[in-house]
């Protein structure tokens, strides 16, 4: 009983280190305090002409490889996953402010992602991490955004190759 509360203690106050060092002013922590009205998660995934074979999930991508965005979005109110005929935009947005339209197509299992889009890294990309974030618009006008975990491991990462 001793070491279970210890434990749950012990998570308590990493839980509020980790939320009180992530609150910088003029941003917002991770993760969002609310999800308003469309919940979106992103994951990337290796192309069909990567050398480790379609579909990988991975976030470090050598300069000259392609990154596949993977993603789910949601109405938070109804539940309803988001297809095509629901959305009037949903792009991935880069540092550099390109934007990657991401594409719906219907999954083979409800558990796939149905939204996708792709970017292949410029052979000159400086090696760093890939601050992107995913973006959504509902045709009834309501919003929806993806950003990374601020952990360096789980986020997008280009490397030198």
């Amino acid at each position: 009983m001793r070491r279970r509360t210890a434990v749950l203690v012990g998570m308590f106050v990493l839980t509020l280190t980790a939320v009180g060092l992530a609150a910088v002013p003029g941003e917002i922590p991770f993760p969002s305090q609310t999800v308003e009205s469309v919940f979106v998660s992103t994951r990337t995934v290796t192309a069909p002409s990567s050398p480790d074979g379609p579909g990988v999930l991975t976030n470090f991508y050598a300069r000259g490889s392609t990154v596949v965005f993977q993603v789910f979005a949601g109405a938070t109110k109804t539940g309803k996953i988001l297809t095509g005929a629901d959305v009037k935009y949903a792009y991935v947005k880069l540092p550099d402010g390109t934007k990657i339209k991401l594409s719906y197509k219907e999954p083979a299992n409800t558990t796939d992602p149905a939204w996708s889009g792709t970017w292949t890294i410029p052979a000159n990309y400086t090696p760093k991490i890939v601050d992107f974030v995913v973006r959504f618009r509902t045709k009834d006008k309501q919003y929806g955004n993806f950003v990374q975990i601020p952990v360096s491991t789980s986020q997008l990462t280009v490397t030198a190759g």
